[in-house]
């Protein structure tokens, strides 16, 4: 059972993008230490900070899908979701699903890990029926996901603007079926 079983989700979808604030705060403490470390060159060896230079160009190259988004992270609509960089993937070829929620460390108020397992009925060049053609280099810039094998998907949800929770529920609405993990309230 799938969204084309299901006429109350005929024209409807589901948007997340990246959350950017997570990915800003990262960016600029490394931009302050490549700082740092670019103005001590300079400043004991009177040389140009060529390392220190790339090195904060390299940071903000690899995290600029997440600092700058143009396209959604996740897109649920009827046909299939849509992962930027990946392509679009029907409902029809996904298998299983888990979700799994850890936290950080054992600190009640630490940062709250969400995965989305989705092991998919074919291979990903069969499953996605409409990949994303981005140049050769959006392969090195930062993303939510991830391809173990040549049928697994691992998503991470945690950084992009809707709740890890809410998120799982689209899915669940969107596939017609309940996903294996926790329900608990986290606090």
């Amino acid at each position: 059972m799938g969204p084309s079983d299901r006429p109350e989700l005929l024209g409807r979808a589901f948007i997340s993008d990246f959350d950017s604030r997570p990915a800003r705060a990262f960016v600029l403490a490394g931009i302050g230490l490549f700082g740092l470390a670019g103005f001590a060159s300079l400043a004991l060896l009177r040389t140009i900070p060529v390392a220190p230079l790339l090195c904060m160009a390299a940071l903000v190259f690899h995290f600029a899908p997440a600092l700058w988004p143009r396209r959604a992270a996740i897109d649920l609509k009827t046909e299939g979701f849509r992962l930027d960089g990946l392509g679009l993937i029907p409902w029809e070829a996904i298998g299983t699903v888990n979700y799994h929620e850890r936290q950080i460390n054992q600190n009640a108020k630490a940062r709250l890990v969400a995965l989305l397992e989705i092991e998919l009925v074919a291979t990903f060049d069969l499953a996605i029926v409409r990949p994303d053609a981005g140049p050769a280099w959006r392969r090195l810039q930062a993303r939510n996901w991830r391809k173990v094998g040549d049928s697994h998907l691992t998503i991470l949800l945690s950084g992009l603007t809707d709740s890890p929770r809410d998120i799982r529920q689209a899915f669940e609405v969107f596939l017609g079926f309940p996903i294996t993990g926790p329900r608990g309230l986290v606090a």
